[in-house]
């Protein structure tokens, strides 16, 4: 099993206020894949299409970075492919102590994983491809606390737990995943679901993780 992962939003003690406001939600999304051709054609295809120049040009699609239409489009078009999709949702104003934010993002991304192993009941290695964000002590750390199974519910069945950083810019399900996560953000963050409803009969799984 090829799980993708990707976030929209940050991770922030629940008192902290940026130039913005409060950051209420941190949403991590991950695209459990049966089959990468049609996602591939899902970003490639767009760019065939009539669309403005800035994005023919661009070397990576982005949900915040992109309009409504090609938003639209992306989301269609990954809801007709055979994938399924999971996330987690964090409320930031649930945090109430100062934690490293990447500790909490490192645990978010192992319950997720597992709880989607365990759900599917997988057999053999499950291998989790990441936006190649993370280097030296830190993706040491993410990768072993990613192998980590103590305290969680694990098929008897999984094997090896894999991870993967890639170039997103290279990577069409990382892109895919992208626009997954900031769509099911949206509709957190402003109570909007006219992204989410075009992936909503895709998701298999979702969870709200509870910082300790």
């Amino acid at each position: 099993m090829q799980i993708y992962l990707d976030e929209s939003g940050s991770i922030v003690n629940g008192l902290v206020v940026n130039s913005s406001g409060a950051v209420p939600y941190f949403v991590l999304a991950a695209l459990v894949l049966r089959e990468d051709l049609p996602i591939k054609r899902c970003i490639k295809d767009i760019r065939r299409k009539k669309i403005k120049k800035k994005y023919k040009q661009t070397s990576e699609l982005k949900f915040n970075d992109s309009d409504g239409t090609i938003r639209r489009r992306i989301l269609e078009c990954i809801g007709r492919t055979n994938n399924d999709i999971g996330y987690a949702v964090l409320y930031n104003s649930k945090i109430q102590h100062e934690v490293e934010p990447q500790l909490i993002y490192n645990e978010i991304c192992r319950q997720l994983t597992y709880k989607i192993a365990n759900n599917y009941g997988v057999s053999g290695q499950v291998e989790v491809i990441i936006d190649k964000s993370l280097y030296g002590a830190q993706r040491t750390a993410f990768n072993a606390h990613m192998a980590d199974r103590s305290g969680i519910i694990v098929p008897a069945t999984l094997g090896e737990v894999k991870v993967t950083h890639v170039d997103s810019k290279a990577c069409p399900c990382i892109q895919a995943v992208d626009f997954i996560a900031g769509a099911i953000n949206r509709k957190y963050r402003d109570n909007d679901d006219l992204y989410y409803q075009k992936i909503q009969h895709k998701i298999s799984l979702s969870l709200e993780y509870e910082p300790d």
